[in-house]
């Protein structure tokens, strides 16, 4: 059951439920600037920041080799090499996902009841590597998701 945690969380860090989330700025703020070439940012109250979600869990200085689907990063001694606030599939914070708990672990036991009777098997119509739709917001894939299911005979 630990790797599926990890599983499931690389899944959630590859294909997050959302791709943003956005917040209201409640204090004036100053984000300074870091690069040559650019400005700072003043945020007063009232601002909403769109905190890209995707982004994030697939830049290469938080999670190297952000392609590859590595659940091993997730595993007891690599997750504390994930820095704070760059895993964030739900939200953070007090506002994130309320469900969240409730949506990992019914993604558990449907994943263990699921492949305790069936395996699964890639069809003519699967797209391997899977290629992400650029023309849709959300993460789907370009022609579409196709998998085929056969009951297990063991």
């Amino acid at each position: 059951m630990k790797y599926m945690d990890m599983i499931v969380s690389e899944t959630l860090r590859k294909w997050p439920a959302a791709i943003t989330t956005d917040r209201m700025c409640s204090k004036s703020y100053t984000i300074e600037a870091v690069n040559p070439g650019e400005h700072a940012i003043h945020l007063k109250p009232g601002d909403v920041v769109v905190v890209p979600i995707n982004g994030i869990h697939r830049d290469s200085k938080y999670f190297p080799n952000t392609d590859t689907f590595d659940p091993e990063r997730f595993g007891d001694e690599n997750k504390g090499n994930i820095k704070p606030y760059t895993y964030m599939p739900f939200g953070l914070g007090p506002r994130n996902c309320i469900g969240s708990r409730f949506a990992i672990l019914e993604t558990k036991t449907i994943f263990f009841y699921m492949l305790s009777k069936f395996n699964f098997v890639a069809i003519d119509k699967t797209q391997i590597p899977i290629k992400l739709c650029r023309k849709n917001l959300n993460p789907v894939g370009e022609n579409g998701m196709w998998i085929g299911i056969e009951p297990r005979t063991n």
